[in-house]
């Protein structure tokens, strides 16, 4: 009874632990959460497979698990990361319950604590990808492993289809298989035979489960770009160079208390799982178990803590993958906790020594999440940009100070930002999005609405010229933004109305889709020239419209081209208004004082230009460009 109480704590600390601010920590949707939510989707529209392409590569199960939230919640953030807290919490009661059978109810509830509080599983029980539901296997393998090794490595096998660093769980079944004849011949105990079978049998079902996945990676070996990607010290290590995996290994081994991850995307930058107090309960536990390394039970969770640590030790440091192993890393302060308890003499046994020394683990534990994972760590600029915090943050302004036409600029714009965006807040904004980077020459867009609303990233503003072609920075008016977000990135918002076209011709339509109304000279030196073109939509746009400018030398000969479209035609709607910025260079030993300018439309697909509406032939529009001598 007093274990069933505990438990229920446990688990209602690890509920709150996984749904309090879950929209704000980590502070907006990854693009890997966004990707994670189009495979749903795919899944629904009937697409169905054993390894998803999509984002270098998928394996399937996280996200068919995750499809009736889809369905139930709507294609949001609750639905992309309530999947993680569900699997979550399955994998703390399915730990606990094992890990009462095999050490003890104590351990257990201990155990599950720091699976609760513990950042490495609350953080990957918090977010919208597949990491998580590794551990779940692997623990409900282990549940099996002596009594049913068909089920084990049933279960085994399926541990393969929830993440890429699951592929090195085979070695657990062969190592397993080694210290069992290690340990035999030094005390032979019974058949050596009788100790293999059951470890044969998880070791030939689980590479049969796998097979599927496996031969669908010979028919496509484009398939495992993530994989190829971390090859890297593998590779170094096949020519012969022993330094980037001994590096790789130590930094893996450090993460308990000495460093910590390489990378901000899961954690602050070099923090270790555990601080140094805490850290003493899980060597103690490290130490305990391999004291005991002769007993079945010990040896199982040392050989499933190494195996757990080789994709990290392989590749880079990384917390995402060890998750393999949070089970067992979080299983050994327990051990080292219930050690001290049990060798205490029995009048000093009492509640309270038990209660103090739990104290000593799982407040200092608790503390070390929220400072850093819950305040730290979200409040980083780093983590603003993995988890593009600014587009959470764009989106929240909008909705309390909306506006008819919403325009975003974007370094590069994809469709999962639009995708990231529309999840953020639950539905379309139905935003023009337009590409405001110095590889980019970059567009504008004016909203066919009255009172359009330009939003802009501090990593995506558009040069000046461009703004001063649009209106906005001219007037006195608007020089200044309206609204400055003050985190990092922050981003700014003006005000859009039509523009003043400084060349208006007549407008030739395009197609029937695209009207172009007239352009304007910009900066102009001998060797460049800056203009921009101002265009109307009519109808939807094909989504790769490029736009075409030609300098015509005398003799008909080519001499300077641009050719690009800086907007997201699929997110324009008719009537609206588009300025592109053109920028070419002039040969320097030009000598005509004025040289034509063609202007046209072209699809990337089919390089097929549109025609100009009522003339026969494909055409583009002419006009002269004095030069600078």
């Amino acid at each position: 009874m007093q274990f069933l109480w505990a438990a229920t704590a446990v688990l209602l600390i690890a509920v709150a632990m996984r749904i309090v601010l879950l929209h704000d920590v980590p502070p907006g949707l990854a693009r890997d959460e966004v990707r994670n939510g189009d495979i749903v989707q795919f899944i629904r529209q009937g697409e169905h497979a054993l390894f998803f392409r999509a984002g270098y590569g998928h394996e399937p199960l996280y996200h068919y698990f995750s499809v009736p939230f889809q369905a139930l919640l709507g294609d949001n953030f609750l639905s992309i990361r309530l999947p993680s807290v569900v699997l979550g919490i399955l994998l703390i009661a399915l730990t606990m319950r094992w890990v009462k059978r095999e050490f003890g109810g104590m351990t257990a509830v201990v155990t599950a604590f720091g699976l609760s509080v513990g950042w490495m599983p609350l953080i990957f029980s918090r977010i919208g990808i597949r990491a998580i539901m590794e551990p779940l296997f692997l623990v409900a393998a282990a549940w099996f492993w002596q009594k049913k090794p068909l089920l084990a490595g049933l279960l085994l096998g399926l541990s393969l289809y929830t993440y890429s660093a699951a592929r090195v769980v085979f070695a657990l079944p062969l190592l397993l298989m080694v210290t069992e004849t290690v340990i035999w011949k030094m005390k032979p105990d019974g058949k050596l035979g009788d100790r293999l079978r059951p470890l044969l049998i998880i070791f030939i079902t689980a590479v049969l489960v796998y097979l599927p996945l496996q031969l669908t990676f010979i028919a496509d070996p484009t398939l495992q770009i993530r994989a190829q990607q971390a090859q890297g010290t593998l590779n170094a290590l096949l020519a012969g160079n022993f330094q980037p995996i001994i590096a790789s290994t130590l930094g893996t081994l450090g993460m308990f208390s000495f460093s910590g991850a390489v990378e901000w995307t899961y954690t602050v930058l070099g923090l270790p799982l555990f601080d140094w107090g805490t850290a003493v309960f899980f060597y103690a536990g490290l130490l305990i178990a391999l004291w005991r390394i002769g007993q079945p039970r010990y040896t199982f969770i040392l050989v499933w803590l190494l195996v757990g640590l080789t994709p990290s030790a392989i590749t880079s440091p990384s917390i995402i993958r060890i998750i393999g192993a949070a089970p067992i890393i979080y299983l050994l302060p327990a051990l080292s906790i219930s050690f001290i308890n049990a060798h205490l003499p029995t009048k000093k046994r009492q509640p309270y020594v038990l209660f103090l020394l739990i104290v000593l683990y799982i407040a200092p534990l608790t503390s070390y999440s929220i400072t850093n994972g819950f305040i730290k760590w979200p409040s980083t600029p780093e983590t603003h940009h993995k988890y593009q915090t600014v587009l959470q943050d764009m989106g929240q302004y909008w909705q309390q100070h909306p506006a008819d036409g919403l325009v975003i600029t974007q370094n590069f714009y994809e469709p999962i930002d639009a995708d990231t965006m529309r999840r953020n807040m639950g539905y379309d904004v139905e935003a023009r999005w337009v590409q405001a980077h110095p590889d980019v020459t970059g567009a504008m867009v004016i909203p066919d609405e009255a009172n359009g609303m330009l939003y802009v990233p501090e990593y995506a503003s558009p040069c000046p010229s461009l703004l001063a072609a649009a209106g906005v920075g001219e007037r006195p008016l608007v020089q200044q933004p309206l609204y400055r977000s003050k985190k990092t990135p922050s981003f700014a918002i003006y005000p859009l109305s039509p523009p003043l076209i400084p060349n208006p011709i007549p407008p030739l339509l395009f197609d029937e889709k695209i009207s172009l109304l007239g352009y304007k000279i910009g900066t102009q030196s001998k060797t460049d020239v800056e203009f921009f073109t101002y265009w109307q939509t009519e109808a939807p746009l094909p989504p790769d419209l490029t736009i075409f400018i030609h300098l015509m030398d005398n003799s008909g000969q080519l001499i300077a081209q641009h050719d690009g479209l800086d907007v997201a035609p699929s997110t324009l709607h008719p009537h609206d208004f588009i300025i592109q910025r053109h920028t070419l260079s002039l040969p320097a030993d030009i000598a005509a004082d004025s040289i034509p300018v063609y202007i046209g439309l072209y699809t990337r697909s089919t390089n097929t230009r549109l025609p100009i509406h009522n003339q026969n032939e494909t055409a583009s529009y002419i006009f002269d460009i004095e030069v600078v001598h």
